[in-house]
């Protein structure tokens, strides 16, 4: 197979967030970054008396945690707002969907707003202020964006 030359970086993506999975609060403008972990299978093995190589079965897999870190403003529809009513709501459920270049969407089954950071900052520096929220998830699907 050949290399290919269609790469693309992430600087261009689009991210949103929900209470509810159908009202959705775009936070492209202030998102910096988004991580990705987790949702490993989990696998068995067992090694048997005969034979030097172990059985190895598939297991179920586990949960994603998703990552968005995002610039801290004041402004009335700022991320941090919208992030902290869902935090501060008992239970927390938390819906996410980002894409990297329009081509396709990457959306989260219902998860659960685990942390939600508030801001902080060092006087002496010059840096943006930021905030970050981390959700839990059992899934993420993929979908052609709309036209």
């Amino acid at each position: 197979m050949s290399q290919t030359t269609d790469g693309m970086s992430f600087f261009a993506a689009k991210a949103f967030v929900s209470p509810d999975g159908s009202t959705w609060t775009d936070v492209s403008g202030h998102g910096a970054s988004i991580a990705v972990t987790g949702g490993d299978r989990v696998t068995g093995e067992q090694n048997t008396f005969d034979g030097d190589t172990p059985v190895v079965k598939p297991g179920k897999r586990g949960s994603i945690d998703l990552t968005c870190r995002y610039i801290y403003t004041e402004e009335a529809a700022d991320p941090f707002e919208v992030l902290r009513a869902i935090y501060e709501t008992a239970g927390g459920a938390c819906y996410a969907q980002y894409s990297p270049k329009d081509g396709f969407w990457y959306t989260t089954s219902e998860g659960i707003l685990m942390q939600h950071e508030y801001p902080g900052g060092d006087a002496s520096s010059g840096d943006v202020t930021m905030s970050q929220f981390v959700m839990k998830c059992a899934a993420i699907s993929k979908a052609a964006a709309s036209s």
